[in-house]
């Protein structure tokens, strides 16, 4: 990768690929995006964390945001009946917004696309064939797309094409990329429902179940209601998705007590492995970005954050073009999304609430740690909430104080199965 980059084709047209393409277009790059109209009735990521605020604002687009959205002013975490956790982002130090907002993706996909047309981009309902160049590490569109957008590429290659194809990875699959995948090996069904009864209103809520988690994200006039749970599991609620997810709402222990008369909206969604890293996210004319560079898990809701971050630092490498600048680009992404598996890590094994608890026990004893607690709790907020969460002090403060509560306290309690 060497040169001004002039021209860029960016495949897909989610959030991560119309930042990108905004704020290539405000640095005078030309990008046209292929993007087929949306076949998944729902998509994961409807509930955005403070940090993504100020990306709103950069990209002109929070007031249209907020006119269809629910406010978010924090988030909660039910681990037992007994052990209940409220983040409320009011309390968050800093230049951080103090909220954020639950959002119906089609509409906050939509305000993406036409903000990247408005700002001169092209946009192309189509796929785009994509080959390998043999003998290379470069790949090439097909001249259907070349075609599509002749205004923009006069006839020629672009200089750089861009995945942003999501969970599709197609150049990955095209270039034969490896991956390092997580442990876990979940299910996810989701689907959106009438209502369900809830702790806060606005947060979004992460509750342990009898096995697994799930989610619960208010919407405008909707509830979009999650599971989370060990493949291994399902076969014993039914065969199909729809009644595994219809019976898990009834059997589970927990999900019974807030939505056992819940009313499905919509078809079930169903996701697998939410947890992977691409090995490689650029080469001699093309990059990754979003999801096709690397996901994870959703219980913190970081997907979007962390896809539209890769964009916004994507644009950066582009406007420079330099080895180094995509190189840079790489580790960043890479640090962040590894940052982010740790974090989901310790939500599961217990340590994370296990030393929530410790804290809150210890400090009814002990002055200093009653002075303290207050800085390290505005520490983790700054994590959950996008702030630091791939700032290395606070990740290594976190990283210390739930190993030291280890042994005071009981992970097992606040595991999740």
């Amino acid at each position: 990768m060497n040169g001004n980059i002039r021209t860029v084709a960016i495949l897909g047209g989610g959030p991560a690929a119309c930042t990108l393409a905004i704020m290539l277009a405000r640095g005078g790059v030309k990008s046209v995006i292929y993007h087929l109209p949306r076949r998944a009735p729902l998509i994961v990521g409807e509930s955005l964390v403070p940090a993504i605020i100020p990306m709103l604002r950069t990209l002109d687009v929070e007031d249209e945001v907020k006119s269809y959205s629910k406010l978010k002013p924090g988030a909660t975490i039910n681990i037992s009946p007994e052990h209940n956790f409220f983040f409320f982002f009011s309390n968050l130090a800093g230049g951080l917004p103090k909220y954020a907002y639950n959002v119906p993706r089609d509409k906050f996909d939509d305000t993406l696309l036409n903000a990247a047309r408005k700002a001169g981009v092209k946009i192309v309902e189509a796929a785009a064939s994509v080959e390998k160049v043999s003998g290379t590490d470069k790949v090439k569109l097909g001249d259907e797309a070349i075609a599509a957008a002749k205004e923009i590429f006069n006839g020629q290659q672009p200089d750089l094409i861009v995945d942003a194809t999501g969970r599709v990875r197609l150049l990955p699959k095209l270039m034969g990329i490896q991956a390092a995948e997580g442990g876990r090996k979940d299910t996810a069904l989701f689907a959106h429902v009438d209502q369900s009864g809830i702790d806060n209103d606005g947060h979004v809520h992460s509750t342990r179940l009898d096995h697994g988690w799930s989610w619960r994200i208010p919407l405008p006039d909707r509830m979009s209601l999650g599971i989370v749970i060990g493949s291994e599991h399902l076969p014993k609620f039914g065969a199909t998705k729809e009644e595994q997810y219809d019976n898990l709402l009834k059997q589970d222990s927990v999900l019974n007590k807030f939505a056992a008369d819940s009313k499905r909206l919509t078809p079930v969604m169903e996701y697998k492995n939410y947890q992977l890293v691409s090995e490689k996210m650029y080469g001699d004319n093309w990059a990754l970005v979003g999801d096709t560079a690397g996901f994870i898990d959703p219980v913190f809701s970081s997907g979007l954050l962390i896809g539209m971050q890769g964009g916004m630092l994507l644009a950066k490498a582009i406007l420079k073009g330099t080895p180094k600048a995509f190189a840079h680009y790489q580790k960043q992404c890479a640090h962040h999304l590894q940052c982010w598996h740790e974090i989901a890590d310790y939500f599961y094994d217990g340590k994370l609430f296990n030393s929530f608890l410790v804290g809150e026990t210890l400090k009814k004893n002990n002055f200093m740690l009653r002075i303290w607690m207050p800085y390290f709790q505005a520490r983790f907020a700054g994590i959950f909430t996008g702030a630091a969460s791939n700032n290395n002090f606070y990740i290594g403060m976190m990283r210390w104080i739930v190993n030291w509560s280890v042994d005071k306290g009981d992970p097992e309690m606040m595991r999740v199965h």
